[in-house]
């Protein structure tokens, strides 16, 4: 064999090598869409998101668990508000204007450059439980873990500045695909949130003062 065979051959081989895994790719890259047009078709005519949520918290750290309770409102295309009741007792707003915060001692609202961490993953929270999944594309790896009783869909950062505080993101939906079943956030500290859903209404009406930032 002359040496121009050689590298032809070794070519071909290396080429059959890689095609196996380049299918993989691109079959798991059509499984995303096809997940994502479902959610998004799912979603089309959602407006807004109301319920109850238990939040259970463990510090990577010290291993202990934090557990609270709290109401989610969304109304879509670009407004959450994160409640947690007492004995935590603080509001999160997140908006087109950016981000805000409450408690009994008083409020507090920054814009989304100065908002850190909190603004990153309360931000990218609303659109993966009611916005525009596409819009995660390019901050996130996104896999389809399960689609057992409804689909769970996976986010990993490539973003730099989410990658510095989020390992992961995680979302568990019901079989209607806009039901959210349990959200989770694994953070780079090792902390992690795992947010369970009680019964959400769709298309409640809210009153638009609730989903201002207080002003005290």
């Amino acid at each position: 064999m002359d040496r121009r065979d050689f590298f032809r051959n070794a070519l071909a081989a290396s080429g059959a090598l890689l095609l196996p895994s380049t299918l993989a790719s691109e079959a798991y890259a059509d499984e995303v869409s096809e997940v994502l047009a479902q959610i998004t078709k799912a979603r089309a005519d959602l407006k807004t998101l109301v319920g109850p949520f238990e939040q259970e918290r463990t510090i990577g750290l010290l291993a202990t668990a934090v557990k609270s309770a709290g109401e989610m409102s969304l109304v879509r295309p670009d407004r959450l508000r994160w409640e947690l009741l007492p004995p935590d007792a603080v509001t999160y707003w997140v908006g087109p204007e950016g981000f805000s915060f409450a408690t009994p001692r008083g409020a507090a609202s920054v814009g989304k450059a100065a908002a850190g961490r909190f603004a990153a993953v309360l931000g990218d929270l609303l659109i993966l439980m009611g916005g525009d999944l596409q819009q995660l594309r390019a901050r996130y790896e996104l896999t389809v873990p399960s689609k057992k009783d409804g689909i769970t869909l996976r986010a990993v950062p490539r973003a730099e500045d989410v990658k510095k505080h989020v390992k992961r993101l995680e979302m568990r939906l019901g079989l209607e695909l806009w039901t959210i079943k349990e959200v989770t956030i694994e953070e780079q500290s090792g902390d992690l949130s795992v947010i369970r859903f009680g019964k959400l209404k769709r298309d409640v009406a809210v009153d638009p003062a609730k989903m201002k930032p207080s002003k005290r």
